[in-house]
């Protein structure tokens, strides 16, 4: 599967950690199950980095540093945009991590926190944020 480790974006003050996406950016990738996706995200797509508790960024690393960042993007963009259920967007990070090379640990521990901690950020989109979020990208399933 393709994963890219540098980020084509423009990162923010450390203290706002915005992220603008500066170009079209595209990661396939296959679930446990097999299942293969596709996300397309295209440039001016704003988003945070990992939201990594600080306690946790001992185990888990820092949530702005490349590779993770990558995997970051996609779920931002998965949880913002509603294109998919929570589960498949925090199943998608996984594997996007598991690919890149993240350490076992540190994204297993991570997708345990998306999937007990998630909920308040996947439910705080409105509609119209969802709707601006799916024009700027795109999930395929094959």
């Amino acid at each position: 599967m393709n994963y890219r480790t540098e980020m084509p974006a423009n990162r923010g003050s450390v203290k706002s950690r915005n992220v603008t996406l500066l170009e079209h950016w595209t990661v396939k990738g296959r679930l446990d199950n097999g299942r293969v996706f596709v996300i397309s995200i295209k440039p001016g797509f704003e988003f945070d980095g990992a939201s990594i508790p600080r306690w946790l960024w001992r185990v888990c690393g820092h949530p702005m540093e490349c590779p993770r960042l990558a995997a970051a993007l996609a779920h931002d963009w998965l949880y913002r945009s509603h294109v998919c259920k929570r589960e498949a967007a925090d199943l998608i990070y996984r594997a996007i991590c598991k690919n890149l090379g993240i350490h076992p640990v540190a994204y297993n521990t991570e997708y345990r926190v998306l999937r007990i901690f998630g909920r308040s950020a996947w439910n705080g989109w409105s509609l119209d944020d969802q709707t601006a979020a799916r024009k700027m990208g795109r999930l395929r399933w094959r």
